[in-house]
């Protein structure tokens, strides 16, 4: 069930870029490898399979948790302060999503700023600043944040991360190469003669960096649209269990996004402007209002 609900959530309007980001790495892999041969193709999809399991397993993502800077939440002041209103807040959410883990991990990183984020299957993160706000802005924050865990939009991130941890790989190879090339190449042109050599390794570096840049701001723009539009399905979900007033008011103290200088810089922010959230929220129903 799990697995249906994950797939049938891959397809929502909502993560059209990120399937888009997806296909596109994979049809690179597909290219890349299928002119190596059957055998390299099946090394690949063995490769990705294999890290899908161990993205999905407890043990990924207490890796995960490691590579973000959080960790169990130790002092029991802290849990004594956020503990309650996560369970207030799961409570709700578990009644609206029987699907929802039943077990959220809470744990804590060493940031003065509030915030907090969503990863894996199950796992919520926090600041230390974030413990500092009033409870119902924690309980705004923590109901948009188990939001992203109910729509299953941290579980879609690890099924394309596996997938884009190979592609990521063979990038990484292919800027070794170039920087080998510009090496190989500096040296011949500072040296006692400026050989043809020289000039080509310069400019399959120069292609090698440029090819590089391109292909990732590209997909790059596809996956920040998808992940706008989780931004707001999660403001959604928490307006839906009740919490939509409480996530306006932290909005509005703390946002989650600075208005963005240019088209472009809007286009590849992870969320959208903050004020726009709150509209949204405004249209659905939430009598929020600061002026």
């Amino acid at each position: 069930m799990y697995l249906f609900n994950l797939v049938r959530r891959l397809f929502r309007p909502s993560n059209i870029g990120t399937l888009i980001f997806f296909l596109l790495n994979a049809g690179v892999l597909y290219l890349i490898f299928s002119a190596s041969g059957q055998e390299s193709l099946t090394l690949v999809c063995v490769l990705y399979l294999v890290s899908i399991l161990l993205a999905f397993s407890s043990f990924g993502e207490w890796v995960l948790s490691i590579v973000v800077g959080a960790r169990r939440m130790r002092r029991v002041d802290m849990r004594n302060r956020v503990v309650p209103i996560l369970e207030r807040v799961y409570a709700k959410a578990k009644a609206a999503t029987p699907s929802l883990s039943d077990v959220i991990i809470l744990k804590v990183m060493n940031d003065p700023n509030p915030n907090a984020f969503a990863i894996g299957r199950r796992t919520v993160c926090v600041t230390e600043g974030l413990l500092g706000l009033p409870d119902e802005m924690i309980e705004g924050v923590l109901a948009h944040e188990i939001g992203h865990l109910a729509l299953q939009h941290t579980a879609i991130q690890l099924l394309i991360g596996g997938g884009n941890i190979i592609i990521t790989a063979f990038i990484l190879v292919l800027r070794i190469i170039s920087a080998i090339c510009t090496g190989i190449a500096t040296v011949s042109l500072v040296g006692r003669r400026a050989d043809a050599g020289g000039c080509l390794l310069s400019l399959f570096s120069a292609v090698c960096t440029g090819f590089i840049w391109l292909w990732t701001r590209f997909c790059m723009l596809f996956l920040m649209w998808s992940t706008r539009a989780n931004e707001y399905e999660a403001d959604r979900y928490a307006y839906q269990i009740g919490y939509g007033y409480q996530l306006c008011q932290v909005l509005d103290s703390i946002g989650t996004g600075t208005p963005q200088s240019s088209f472009l810089r809007a286009l590849y922010s992870s969320h959208p402007e903050t004020n726009d959230r709150i509209g949204a929220l405004q249209e659905l129903g939430v009598p929020y209002h600061r002026y």
